[in-house]
């Protein structure tokens, strides 16, 4: 199994394909979710109709939300996406953590 790594974050296994899985590496699907907590930090940046730049900020800070991006680090350091996935669809808006700190936040 080859690696790829992204800005020395981590180096990210790059799956092999086989005729059973098209060469892609892959079998089936997984999500990548991103959960916005509700509390009152968040509540009172939606209430003054900050951005949504702010309010992600904010509730990165408050809440430890885990971006769409930073999930899927997680999801490619345990071999279960790729990073030019992540790079082709993925936005992203703010400086990307660690992977240990990130693994921490997903429970990890």
């Amino acid at each position: 199994m080859a690696n790829e790594s992204i800005s020395g974050l981590a180096r990210i296994p790059v799956e092999r394909g086989c005729s059973a899985c098209r060469e892609t590496g892959y079998r089936g699907r997984i999500g990548n979710l991103e959960l916005l907590v509700l509390d009152e930090a968040v509540r009172d940046a939606i209430r003054e109709r900050r951005t949504s730049r702010e309010i992600r900020r904010i509730s990165r800070r408050t809440s430890g939300l885990v971006s769409l991006f930073e999930n899927g680090l997680v999801k490619a350091a345990r071999g279960h996406t790729r990073i030019s996935e992540l790079l082709g669809v993925l936005p992203r808006l703010d400086g990307v953590r660690p992977l240990p700190v990130l693994r921490r936040l997903v429970g990890e």
